[in-house]
């Protein structure tokens, strides 16, 4: 085994990261059906309590945490190979098995495997040290260089993300859906959004990679009810200007009638336009 090539389908940290892009990929596309049917394969794998998730958690901690000494970083990699020899191997490879056939018969993506991971190389040292760690035939050479890898990638300082608070208030599968998710809408609009509208999109992430609605539909009320206060702020001060009232008025009786209780895409696409006159009615104050 430890004499093997790195196989990155059978690397659970890696199989997490490209179902979670999947996700964010088709959600930005717009494809709701492959986003939905890649969350379900996601959350039903990598649930706690089995095997591949202990595995997850383990790489997972390895790659993205930062110490303040080689001596820590050596520490913590002890803390790690003796938590990777006290996996059920049998159990974890037939998970492994059976996460792969599920991701090839329900998304059938070709492309799947091949998604750009910034940190790839050191997800294939890391898994290919949990492997050896487990062997009976170790292969030596490589185990001490990979290590020596290690402990050079765990003092290394990580870039922290950008949606830091809204991810301190969620965990696991959630934290890293919400940070791609994010970053990938970012990527998209990144020209074309005001602070305003960015923050909508924070709102609508969190919850649709929670599926918690209550963050939404409360950022939501809050445009809603500014925005009604600036119309009405606004028509008071220009009552003489009759064709920019009624104009107001016809985006007071929509946004009025504006259901919330379930929020789309298309929700958000309105509420985007709705955020866009609250910022420009504040200008003109």
């Amino acid at each position: 085994m430890s004499n093997k090539a790195h196989n990155k389908k059978r690397n659970a940290g890696l199989l997490y990261e490209f179902l979670v892009r999947t996700i964010s990929q088709a959600l930005v596309e717009g494809d709701q059906k492959k986003s939905a049917v890649a969350l379900r394969i996601l959350r039903k794998h990598f649930k706690p309590g089995t095997e591949l998730y202990r595995e997850f958690r383990l790489i997972n901690a390895l790659i993205k945490s930062t110490v303040s000494s080689e001596a820590v970083a050596s520490s913590i990699i002890g803390e790690a190979k003796s938590a990777a020899r006290n996996y059920d191997v049998t159990s974890l490879d037939r998970e492994k098995s059976l996460l792969i056939k599920q991701i090839n018969h329900s998304l059938n993506d070709d492309n799947f495997y091949d998604q750009q991971i910034n940190e790839y190389r050191m997800y294939a040292t890391v898994q290919t040290l949990l492997n050896d760690w487990r062997s009976k035939d170790k292969n030596i050479f490589r185990m001490a260089s990979y290590e020596d890898q290690l402990v050079r990638w765990l003092v290394t300082e990580k870039s922290q993300p950008e949606e830091q608070i809204i991810n301190e208030e969620s965990n696991g599968t959630s934290r890293l859906l919400m940070k791609v998710m994010t970053k990938k809408l970012n990527e998209k609009y990144a020209n074309v959004l005001n602070d305003d509208q960015k923050s909508l999109v924070k709102a609508y992430v969190f919850s649709t990679a929670n599926s918690d609605p209550t963050v939404i539909q409360k950022k939501l009320s809050e445009i809603k009810g500014e925005l009604l206060n600036r119309i009405n702020e606004y028509k008071n001060s220009h009552s003489d200007n009759k064709y920019l009232n009624d104009k107001l008025n016809e985006a007071q009786n929509k946004l009025l009638s504006e259901d919330i209780s379930n929020v789309d895409d298309d929700t958000i696409t309105r509420f985007m336009l709705y955020t866009k006159l609250s910022t420009e009615l504040n200008g003109e104050e």
